[in-house]
């Protein structure tokens, strides 16, 4: 142990070093080997962080001062299953600071080309409206697809009530035809085929009356024949 480091540190630490890096600093030097000058355990074993009342970021941030103070340099790399070990400068003498490595130059940077302004600035995408549409539409797949559909109809110049009229219309006659949803276009489907100007389509008339000139074939049941 070193015992002979400890006294030398006690007597001979520099003032610029804190209450906190002279203890530490004297915990390495009780672990050092009085000749080799190195520690012998690893700075993170519990008895070393205990005697020196630090936390395991604190005894790294420690021995960064010291070593920029010039009163301890590392000795060894940590590898696998072996700390890292510091030796302990001489104190003999007054400690020669470690200069601090110039900043790297940086080269200045090249003055960057303003980009030209665009003429127009991009519209905003107009989709108003399209949330009534999606609450009509009996078919709810593809909303996405159906929103840019119905944004292109909208520059196309048809108003947002026109095409949820037209849905609410065509809705209503899949509802009483009790079409399968499967046979529904899809909305996207619906919007690009323009299908908001087709004509209402009329209920099939039942129990008309011939047209003149046509005659309606009759089955012999009919007439009690059998």
């Amino acid at each position: 142990m070193g015992d002979r480091l400890v006294t030398e540190v006690m007597d001979m630490a520099p003032a610029t070093l804190t209450h906190r890096e002279a203890w530490v600093l004297a915990v390495l030097a009780a672990d050092a080997h009085d000749d080799t000058r190195t520690t012998q355990s690893s700075v993170e074993a519990p008895t070393i962080l205990r005697r020196a009342r630090v936390s395991r970021p604190q005894m790294y941030a420690v021995l960064r001062a010291l070593i920029t103070k010039g009163v301890l340099k590392k000795s060894a790399a940590g590898q696998r299953n072996q700390a890292a070990a510091y030796a302990l400068l001489p104190l003999d003498a007054e400690p020669q600071p470690v200069a601090a490595r110039p900043a790297p130059t940086r080269r200045p940077a090249a003055p960057q080309q303003a980009r030209p302004a665009r003429k127009h600035a991009a519209a905003r995408v107009n989709d108003t409206g399209f949330d009534e549409f999606w609450a009509a539409y009996p078919r709810k797949v593809a909303k996405g697809t159906a929103r840019g559909a119905w944004v292109k109809a909208l520059k196309r110049g048809v108003s947002a009530e026109h095409i949820t009229a037209a849905a609410t219309r065509a809705a209503a006659q899949w509802r009483a035809a009790h079409t399968e949803p499967r046979f529904i276009p899809h909305p996207a489907t619906w919007l690009n085929g323009e299908r908001y100007d087709d004509e209402p389509e009329q209920p099939p008339a039942q129990n008309q009356p011939p047209l003149p000139g046509t005659t309606r074939y009759t089955d012999p049941s009919e007439k009690g024949i059998f």
